[in-house]
Formats: structure tokens, C-alpha cells, sequence
């Protein structure tokens, strides 16, 4: 679980998190939606201890974030916005390396690495490249089995589909959907409405440094009256931009 509290954040005196208040419950798919630049990265950032916030509390299960010992540090799986690969390594050596880290016995890691590697991948000998030579999928498939080898209490995950063909992203919703559990812990930052919609069981969506709506989505899309996409639209309430205005098209 995750608990947010009176959460306050600046950069030069520019207001990016203003008072946020939030909890994520066991169980949950919670899905953070906003603009570019509304703050979902640095929220995120905060949570994992990566940015200090200028006031608030941050609890990871109930203790403060700041606090966490490296085994309970080890309960969490993130893919960030630097997906934080050795690009000298091959994608096996790679996911190899990173279940030693967390001593994971050599039969489970083997099992896994094949078990992902079948899922994920079409041609698993590329994954005996470098991961330098890899396309901006294949480098986020790869920091997504890094993130989910030890099977972590809370998966942070930001922009997961980004740079995933349709193909590549539906196999993330399957196994997201999979991995869920009432005992684990889903915090995903998107832009890609129509995956969110296929996934998220709570939304959150960001503005002006504040936190504009918090529930479910069944509330958010009014029980499925409206599309995910319509429905932020409606709370963001963007200006109307009328093309007819650029007359060289």
C-alpha cells in the first residue's frame, strides 16, 4: 500500500504538487492520467525516494518511505522514465544479472527468464545481442521482466506503454492483469487511454499541481457512460481549438 499525505512540491518556486493526498490500496490498478508536464513523473520520483518533496509523508506499507530497509526496498518493481539498462549487457545477461541481485535461486531465475522470454519476445536470439543495438520496445520489454523477475508487493510503472507496438502492449495488459492480486500493490502513470481503460481499477488524474479526481473508473467513465477519454476531456476542460483558423493546410 501506499499512503501520500499533504505532499508538497517546487522546483525554482514553481509549483509542480500542491498538497496531494492519496492512497493506493493492496489490490488495486491505480492509474495516474494528466497532461504533459501535470507532475506524474515527479509524484512518482517521490514515491520512490528518487526527489525529496518540500513537505508531506510518503508511507510504503505503512512506513515512511524514506525508511525502508534494502529487503523491503526489494518488495518494489519499477520501470521509470530512465529505464536504468546496462546497454553493454545482452536482455539475458541483463535479466540474469538482475535476478542475482535480488538472490533469486538459479532454478527460479532460469525458469522465469524462460518463461518471459517466450511471452514477450518473437525471436529470443536477439536477446543474446546488446541491448544498445535494441529498438525503444525491445529496451522496454526487456525493463519490464527486470522489473517484475522477483515478483514484487508494489509494481510502479511509468508510461509502461510507451514505444510498444499494439501487439507488444496487449501482452503487458494480459500479464499486468495476471500479476495483479489482491495482495499486491499496481501504480501506473499513461497517456495511453485505451490500455488504461483495459486495466485500471482506480483513477487518478493531475493538474495544476492538484489531484482532480480520485476513484474508481467505474465512477470516472460514469459506469461506462463515457469513454475514458471523453470523460478527461470533460474534467481537463481544455480550450477548443478551431482548425479552420490555419489556412495553409
Amino acid at each position: 500500500m501506499i499512503e501520500i499525505q499533504q505532499l508538497h512540491k517546487s522546483f525554482d518556486k514553481e509549483i509542480v504538487l500542491y498538497g496531494i493526498n492519496l492512497t493506493i490500496r493492496k489490490g488495486s490498478i491505480y492509474t495516474l492520467l494528466g497532461r504533459n508536464g501535470a507532475g506524474k513523473t515527479t509524484l512518482i520520483d517521490l514515491v520512490l525516494d528518487l526527489i525529496q518533496p518540500d513537505s508531506g509523508k510518503i508511507y510504503i506499507n505503512q512506513r515512511p518511505h524514506h525508511t525502508l530497509s534494502r529487503a523491503e526496498k526489494s518488495s518494489i518493481g519499477v520501470v521509470g522514465e530512465n529505464l536504468a539498462l546496462i546497454e553493454e549487457f545482452s536482455g539475458y545477461d541483463f535479466l540474469k544479472f538482475v535476478g542475482r541481485i535480488y538472490k533469486l535461486p538459479s532454478d527460479i531465475i532460469t525458469r522465469r527468464l524462460h518463461d518471459l522470454f517466450n511471452y514477450f519476445f518473437e525471436d529470443t536470439d536477439h536477446l543474446k545481442k546488446s541491448i544498445s543495438t535494441y529498438s525503444t520496445g525491445m529496451k522496454k520489454k526487456v525493463a519490464f521482466c527486470a522489473a517484475v523477475m522477483h515478483t514484487p508487493e508494489i509494481l510502479i510503472l511509468d508510461e509502461p506503454f510507451s514505444g510498444l507496438d499494439p501487439l507488444a502492449a496487449t501482452q503487458m495488459i494480459e500479464f499486468l492483469k495476471l500479476y495483479a492480486s489482491k495482495e499486491r500493490t499496481l501504480f501506473i502513470s499513461s497517456h495511453d487511454l485505451n490500455y488504461v481503460e483495459k486495466i485500471a481499477t482506480h483513477i487518478g488524474v493531475l493538474e495544476n499541481g492538484n489531484l482532480l479526481f480520485n476513484d474508481t473508473l467505474e465512477s470516472f467513465t460514469k459506469n461506462g457512460q463515457s469513454a475514458i477519454d471523453r470523460a478527461l476531456l470533460n474534467l481537463l476542460k481544455p480550450g477548443v481549438k478551431d482548425i479552420k483558423t490555419i489556412d495553409w493546410i
